[in-house]
């Protein structure tokens, strides 16, 4: 059975550490166990560190400690970081206050651009929203970034006035806020959905998992990612997708779209594998495609190639 905390430092050690943030942050969030939560607390304070985001690394640092007060390592950590800090007062100000304008910016390039979503101008929406991943490469590290920001009554605008009225983001002390989870996953939602208008599936496919991983109870975006997938040419990654999913698709999905996406992806795995489980699943796709829209030449077309029979159209 996997270990989490093994899967999570090998990808540390592969230098992939924006998925082993993501995936230290899963274990904070599903174990309960001191030592591992201390461990994961730790590892994301070093990494964080790296990254020179001291603010959060403080904060990582300090909950291991907590959790783990006479660990040597952890100490040492955190006391070479306060040390740090002590000996450069003025500078770590300076960076602290840039710092806290660039979140500031970042809430107000989310809420914009998801205002003009809703004002229909998708297009000037599409470079603000998709310049935020560039920042933050996953849902978990923009939760730890955008944490704990100072606005100031005069620093209050009408992105950030949108964003409090949905509680997407959250007063957490004196004029300090932090951006909540829902939030994140509307972003994310947005996104995938601008990214598909423009024809970017892998990028589309990305925001979906982002937003599923911050929501798990929003299962029919599971779904859309098969078809981000399908769209990509991503045949393996959408037939392992399929593997996990329930046959039954959520209402709010284009099940022609659907099937059609399962359709392919399975034809493509077929003629690399020659499975007949496989094939009968391609048969099966094209038939639920068929049954929905009998004027789905792609897939009557797939389907001839499968069955002797008369495309359905011509019936």
């Amino acid at each position: 059975m996997p270990d989490p905390i093994t899967d999570a430092q090998a990808l540390e050690n592969a230098g992939k550490l924006a998925e082993a943030i993501q995936a230290y942050d899963g274990i904070l969030n599903t174990t309960d166990d001191t030592s591992t939560l201390a461990l994961a607390n730790f590892r994301l304070g070093t990494i964080y560190r790296t990254w020179r985001e001291l603010f959060t690394a403080q904060r990582f640092l300090a909950k291991a400690h907590q959790l783990a007060p006479s660990d040597t390592k952890i100490r040492d950590a955190i006391e070479e970081l306060n040390q740090h800090f002590s000996e450069n007062r003025e500078a770590i100000a300076a960076e602290m206050s840039r710092k806290n304008s660039d979140q500031i910016v970042s809430l107000f390039r989310i809420a914009t651009g998801i205002k003009l979503i809703t004002m229909d101008k998708s297009v000037q929406a599409y470079p603000l929203l998709k310049s935020r991943t560039k920042i933050f490469p996953n849902a978990a590290v923009a939760k730890h970034l955008l944490t704990d920001i100072q606005i100031t009554e005069e620093e209050r605008n009408s992105a950030i006035d949108f964003l409090l009225e949905r509680d997407w983001l959250v007063n957490t002390g004196v004029s300090l806020y932090t951006i909540a989870e829902s939030g994140l996953s509307a972003f994310y939602t947005e996104l995938a959905q601008l990214h598909i208008a423009n024809a970017a599936y892998p990028e589309a496919a990305m925001c979906y998992e982002q937003a599923y991983w911050l929501d798990p109870s929003q299962h029919h975006l599971r779904y859309q990612q098969v078809i981000c997938h399908a769209e990509a040419g991503a045949w393996d990654a959408a037939v392992g997708m399929l593997a996990q999913l329930p046959t039954e698709v959520p209402q709010d999905i284009d099940r022609v779209v659907y099937h059609s996406a399962v359709a392919q992806s399975y034809h493509h795995v077929y003629q690399a594998t020659r499975d007949e489980n496989t094939k009968e699943k391609v048969i099966e796709a094209c038939e639920t495609v068929l049954r929905l829209d009998q004027k789905a030449r792609e897939i009557s077309k797939l389907l001839a190639g499968y069955q002797d029979k008369k495309r359905w159209w011509r019936r």
